[in-house]
């Protein structure tokens, strides 16, 4: 079946954060039990998908993150209630600071949380072929751009880190791409620089990945 792990984040990331990784089988059958936790609209728009893996996905990293959620602010998981910021980013409703962020590409997601402001993480597969030299000239700023990119994914490595930043801030990523510079800095660090001041502080490290994937983490503090 499928396994969930927490991962050792960087020692510069504050405590209070943690972020867990689910390793699906896409070949197993829907669980019952994870697809009855859902709400009525989270197992609509995880049967809207035609594929299976697509379905599977969307309820095991739904229902996992219903459980840990639960866990955490001590409340039954299916009882849980959600909605979502101007830009689609999804929060937890009730007198709670515990925020989360989620993200998954094929065999593998993530469930990032934080008691220390906003979150964003994400994977992807490095794999997936694009056509990054035609790319990059609209999603990475003159800055980024300095550092060539020589394969496909070097793109990728980049762009889950840039995503992981936009994620955190909860701002549309199309519209914001060339207002944030996010240049690796040390091993697992991130240099991020905004051309809005109201972002200043966001902070981002790369994660460790299985092979063949590329992870991120962001967390800002506004």
């Amino acid at each position: 079946m499928h396994s969930i792990e927490p991962l050792s984040l960087p020692k510069s990331v504050p405590t209070g954060i943690e972020v867990w990784q689910i390793r699906f089988n896409l070949q197993a059958p829907i669980s019952r039990e994870d697809l009855l936790l859902l709400s009525e609209q989270e197992r609509a728009q995880a049967l809207r998908f035609h594929r299976h893996a697509d379905q599977l996905r969307s309820i095991v990293t739904r229902a996992i993150l219903r459980r840990i959620l639960g866990e955490k602010v001590m409340c039954s998981p299916g009882k849980l209630r959600f909605s979502v910021h101007p830009h689609g980013k999804p929060y937890l409703l009730g007198d709670t600071s515990l925020e989360f962020n989620v993200s998954h590409a094929g065999r593998f997601a993530l469930i990032a949380l934080s008691v220390q402001g906003q979150i964003g993480v994400d994977i992807e597969d490095c794999n997936r072929q694009v056509d990054f030299e035609s790319l990059s000239q609209y999603v990475f700023t003159s800055t980024e751009q300095q550092l060539r990119l020589s394969t496909n994914e070097d793109f990728i490595r980049r762009w889950v880190a840039k995503e992981a930043v936009m994620k955190a801030l909860g701002v549309g990523i199309t519209e914001h791409l060339r207002d944030v510079s996010v240049i690796p800095d040390c091993a697992d660090e991130y240099n991020v620089e905004c051309e809005n001041q109201e972002w200043l502080g966001v902070k981002a490290w790369s994660l460790a990945a299985p092979v063949d994937y590329a992870a991120a983490l962001a967390a800002w503090h506004p």
